[in-house]
Parts: structure tokens; sequence; C-alpha cells
């Protein structure tokens, strides 16, 4: 064990975990509730259980689609595609009581199996769930669903994730206004009953390290080639000069998209 860590670490405040934590698709929960819809993005949600299927979703206390969910003791999930991008940092820069979001973005929706929430077009998957209960924690409350039934794109979920074209990929949520799509699988490899696993997994961590770097300057050069036959005023086509042995580049990785307004919860 070392003393010190590397010098590339620092320290970060405590509150700084929920951001690390980030990372998961984000979700669209709808709501209905005495005759009127309601939408929200979240990033806090959680599988909790597999048998019985429970999730969880974290609202702040003050949160509008809080009140519509206790009332109407039911929520669906929906996981949006790449291409409502937009369309979900809107939907988080609103509450619910200022205006009817539904009507402001003319979303299509189709009728859930189970409950009365609506469920939405351009997504890849849906969950829908019953209220089971509402817990406290903080400045937030856990409101934990039972999985009533559940859908999937088939372009996009078979056992896991795809990853097919970009359009049937779900959105992660980086934090602000930026997200990401993921790029590719990466399968890993366990050492053999006979192997050192020190030594093997040393091995292949060094390996990936090499393999990242010499990606990197690769990847630099065709840039660089590129730039230069543009600067010459020739027709570039960046298919030919891809590398099927490195990875694609991935335009969706961090898109800004304006000023970041705090999602609504």
């Amino acid at each position: 064990m070392i003393e010190h860590p590397p010098d590339s670490v620092e320290r970060r405040p405590a509150t700084a975990a929920a951001r690390i934590l980030l990372g998961g698709p984000v979700a669209l929960v709808t709501t209905h509730d005495r005759g009127a819809d309601n939408v929200l993005p979240v990033a806090w949600h959680t599988p909790l259980s597999a048998e019985p299927p429970l999730v969880g979703v974290a609202l702040h206390q003050s949160r509008h689609s809080l009140e519509l969910i206790r009332s109407s003791e039911q929520f669906a999930l929906n996981i949006p595609a790449r291409p409502l991008l937009h369309l979900v940092q809107y939907l988080g820069s609103y509450s619910g009581e200022e205006i009817d979001k539904f009507d402001a973005t003319q979303l299509e929706t189709f009728t859930a199996t189970h409950i009365d929430a609506p469920l939405l077009q351009g997504c890849v998957a849906w969950v829908e769930c019953e209220l089971e209960e509402v817990l406290p924690f903080g400045d937030h409350e856990l409101c934990i669903g039972l999985a009533v039934a559940v859908h999937a794109d088939e372009r996009s979920f078979g056992e896991r994730w795809l990853l097919g074209p970009e359009e049937t990929r779900p959105l992660h949520f980086l934090g602000g206004n930026e997200y990401a799509a993921l790029d590719a699988a990466i399968e890993a490899r366990l050492p053999k009953d006979f192997e050192s696993p020190s030594l093997i997994l040393a091995d292949r961590i060094a390996e990936e390290l090499e393999l990242t770097e010499e990606a990197r300057e690769r990847r630099e050069e065709r840039l660089g080639e590129i730039e230069r036959e543009i600067e010459a005023g020739n027709v570039v086509d960046v298919a030919e000069l891809e590398d099927e042995s490195l990875p694609p580049l991935d335009l969706s990785t961090g898109v800004i998209i304006g000023e970041p307004p705090v999602l609504e919860e």
C-alpha cells in the first residue's frame, strides 16, 4: 500500500459524491394525477430489488412531482434516446407548476398497460411503477416503486443495452447541461485458473493504457491529415480515414446546449 495518493488526485467536497455517482441513463418520470399529466427528467434513480422488482427515484422535498406521485401512487420511468437531448434539458428547466409541459412541447405519448401515467414516444425503454413507499432521506425523499410492466425497443435493449445506431442509444446525464451516449461495449477478460491474478491483471492494465495512448496518437494524426486536406481545398471523406481497429469518434459525448439550468426534480 502506498502512503500518498497519486499527484492527479484532488480532494473534493463531500457534496461532490452525488455528481461522481452520476452517469447512468437519464429517465423522464411521467405522472397522471387528477386529470393532468406531468413529466420531469431525473438522474437519481436506481434498482433496489430483483424480487420483487423495486426501483427508487429520489426527489427533492420541494418538488411538484413528488406531490403528484404521492397523490396518484404511480409513475413511469421513460428512458429517452439521443434525439431527445434538447427536449430533456428543456423539461428539466421548468416546473410543472409553471407550465403544462405536454402542451408546451407537444410530446407524443402512448397508453401504459397497468397505470394511468402516459408513456413517451421517442424513448427506448419504459418501466411502469406502482408506488410502494416514500422514505425521507435528508433533503430528498425516495419514491419506491414496484415495477408492474417493462417495455423495451428491441433495437436498443436485449439482455443489456445493445449500442446500435446512435439514435437507438440512451442518454446519460453528466451534470449541468452536458450529456453523453455510450460509444462501445468493452469486454473484460478474467485470469485463467492457473494464472497469477495480480500479474495477469497488472499486465492487462498496462496493455489497456498502451492501446489508449496509441489510439490517441493515431487519432491526432488522422485529424491533422483532415485539416491539411481541408486547408488545401480538397473534399475529405471522413469515413475513409477511420481505422476500424480504433473506437469511432463519439460526437455525442459531452454535448453542450447552452447555459446550465438545474434539472427540475
